[in-house]
């Protein structure tokens, strides 16, 4: 028998999270850029962003249908918005003026999925970018991640509106939000399964934080 739904976070009806959700307004509107696989992933962050952001849009990154998306076109063409990713020539996030609010795009998916659609999609290019240092280790503790700078897309969402809207306390239930999910996660995991396959790898990312 196939598992009842939940419409608005697409999560298993036992597993909904939307009784979490608290609604913000954020200043500085979010467009997330999603690699097709990603969008597949029953426990991805970004739809969290999505429900809980009033200025949050998530689009589909194909390369092919690129130019057929007339509304992240258009914001690229016209807006000149900043891309929130690490380079030789990003901008430290310190030193952006919080004052002129401009768009954001964020790219859900790998880090190699990410490298993939950026070399797919020109437009993404001639971007300004914007690089910022997690503050602390993810909190995604059921999925690995290559390297203990990698955080989830919504945690980079709200580490990049905290430090922007200088408010590190308003954009926290989202990630409450977000452990929610996880702790069911590991509870339909197992708690041995869980430490066989994460809990080690968090343990020992955490200890090089310390």
């Amino acid at each position: 028998m196939k598992r009842s739904t939940c419409t608005q976070c697409h999560r298993p009806q036992v597993a909904c999270y939307c009784h979490t959700l608290i609604y913000i307004k954020n200043r500085w509107p979010i467009h997330i850029l999603q690699h097709p696989n990603e969008s597949k992933h029953a426990i991805g962050t970004a739809r969290i962003a999505q429900l809980s952001l009033d200025n949050c849009r998530t689009h589909l990154a194909l390369a092919n249908n690129f130019a057929e998306n007339g509304e992240l076109k258009q914001l690229i063409a016209n807006t000149n918005p900043l891309l929130i990713y690490p380079g030789e020539e990003s901008i430290p996030i310190e030193k952006i003026n919080k004052l002129e609010t401009r768009s954001l795009i964020f790219l859900d998916g790998s880090w190699r999925k990410t490298r993939r659609m950026i070399y797919e999609i020109p437009e993404l290019q001639f971007l300004p970018t914007i690089s910022f240092t997690p503050t602390s280790p993810s909190r995604y503790r059921i999925r690995k991640e290559p390297n203990e700078n990698s955080i989830s897309t919504l945690e980079a969402i709200v580490t990049v509106l905290s430090e922007l809207e200088n408010d590190h306390r308003k954009y926290l239930p989202l990630l409450k939000t977000m452990d929610q999910m996880i702790d069911k996660q590991i509870e339909f995991i197992g708690k041995e399964k869980y430490e066989k396959n994460y809990a080690q790898r968090n343990l020992l990312k955490n200890s090089k934080k310390s």
